[in-house]
């Protein structure tokens, strides 16, 4: 399993973050071309809703359900793979409080499917096309709530 971890400092109070971050079309324009994610359960959302989830890195699209299993209100949200999916994932965002507003930190587990041949694919192109989704990610994310 590949683990990826990346944080940003964004100068506005985690309820804002968290606010902003649980819009999905806040998020999907955020990671436009790397990921979208729409809700599959109805709101309110917490632990144990779904949504369905595409990426795209390494030259390929996967998709997969993705389930809620941890959510704390301005503190963490954190999904994983259910499902028949080939590509195991899950995923942890979390806000913690600093002088200039909140730490954003995107942790992500994954695993692609097709043992050793997989693994190669993963080190050579996959896991740096996540990375640098996962930076735009969170380069987009400051931008658009430090501009409100």
């Amino acid at each position: 399993m590949t683990r990826l971890t990346n944080s940003v400092e964004i100068e506005a109070p985690p309820e804002k973050v968290w606010t902003w971050s649980m819009d999905q079309k806040n998020m999907n324009e955020a990671s436009k071309g790397f990921s979208e994610s729409t809700w599959t359960s109805t709101a309110p959302y917490g632990v144990g809703s779904v949504s369905h989830f595409i990426s795209r890195a390494g030259g390929t699209t996967a998709e997969t359900d993705l389930e809620v299993t941890e959510f704390v209100v301005n503190k963490k949200f954190a999904q994983r793979s259910i499902g028949a999916s080939k590509t195991k994932m899950s995923f942890a965002y979390t806000l913690e409080p600093t002088a200039k507003g909140s730490k954003v930190t995107f942790n992500m587990d994954y695993e692609v499917p097709y043992s050793i041949l997989g693994k190669l694919i993963d080190k050579i192109k996959v896991q740096k096309d996540i990375e640098k989704g996962i930076t735009k990610l969170l380069e987009n994310l400051k931008k658009a709530i430090e501009a409100k």
